[in-house]
């Protein structure tokens, strides 16, 4: 289980600021925390739809990243990697009442979000559909109807973008060059 966590950080502080190449793998990861950490009917449909809906969403996304280069902001780009971890140290300060289990899986969460705030237009996507993951994380570990839910209509908003949204911004990063 914390060797599940620690996979799912590395491979998110490996993603932030990159074309979300990781996201099926993060999402078998994700699905084997919920399956090993989760209880119930909520685990076993997050073990099926984590990695499924990771596959489908790089399927679709996936040819936004053809000439995608990293562009060098300084400093910015260590940015969110700082963020993050300095929120899953306060978060492991003050969450020590949760427990270990929850307090991790609010830290994948926080990760995600960390990595939707920097770069590029498809990284921070990436990082909105690793803090989802997350979420249905977190539904599999709290055993909650409503977060899963939830987390399920936040992928189908994030489906939504990927079909309407990104190919407008791919356009218009390609017209500004």
């Amino acid at each position: 289980m914390m060797a599940g966590f620690a996979c799912a950080l590395v491979l998110l502080l490996m993603s932030l600021g990159r074309d979300g190449r990781w996201l099926p793998l993060y999402g078998v990861v994700c699905a084997a925390i919920a399956g090993t950490s989760g209880t119930g009917w909520i685990a076993g449909l997050a073990v099926i739809v984590l990695p499924v809906a990771n596959l489908l969403l790089w399927g679709v996304i996936r040819h936004f990243t053809v000439g995608q280069r990293r562009v060098s902001n300084g400093g910015r780009e260590i940015l969110p990697v700082v963020l993050t971890l300095l929120l899953q140290f306060v978060l492991a300060f003050f969450g020590a009442g949760l427990g270990l289990v929850p307090t991790f899986g609010i830290g994948l969460v926080l990760a995600g979000l960390c990595a939707a705030v920097c770069g590029e237009a498809l990284s921070q996507f990436c990082g909105l559909a690793m803090a989802v993951d997350g979420l249905l994380v977190m539904a599999s570990l709290l055993p909650s109807w409503g977060v899963f839910v939830t987390g399920l209509a936040l992928w189908g908003v994030l489906v939504f973008l990927a079909l309407v949204l990104l190919p407008r911004l791919a356009w218009w990063r390609v017209g500004d060059d």
